[in-house]
């Protein structure tokens, strides 16, 4: 009986520690997303781009990003609230590298038009960060 008991504290004890790691995980994750659209938000798409992947700068040259983003975002007029919808993870994505990957949705509010849905993929760096690696914008 106290074999049995003692074999469940375990297993709790390693659920919830691994609960916590995806939940310190996703907070990472998520902080790098905002931060990022943030800069995105103050329409500084250089720095944008320069803080991306090497996956995003690989497959977008600087001078398109900033076209594209511009063009993007300038008719939504000033973000109002971001509010994250659905996260999830990948190993794999088509047209990227395996690797570690998860991708965000959030809700986002613009002055000019209102609610749409943004979505942030986020690679994991050889040192452990998470950097964008692809945006879109429905």
């Amino acid at each position: 009986m106290i074999k049995r008991l003692f074999a469940i504290f375990l297993l709790l004890l390693y659920i919830n520690t691994v609960h916590a790691e995806k939940g310190d995980i996703l907070e990472k994750v998520e902080s790098s997303a905002r931060s990022w659209l943030g800069s995105v938000d103050r329409g500084q798409y250089k720095e944008s781009w320069e803080s991306s992947s090497p996956l995003l700068r690989a497959k977008t040259p600087e001078a398109e990003w900033i076209k594209s983003i511009t063009a993007i975002r300038s008719s939504r007029g000033a973000m109002n609230a971001r509010f994250i919808a659905t996260a999830s993870a990948a190993k794999s994505l088509s047209g990227f590298p395996d690797g570690d990957y998860v991708i965000l949705q959030f809700y986002t509010t613009f002055t000019e038009k209102g609610l749409i849905m943004e979505t942030v993929t986020l690679a994991k760096t050889q040192d452990g960060m998470w950097q964008v690696s692809e945006y879109a914008i429905k």
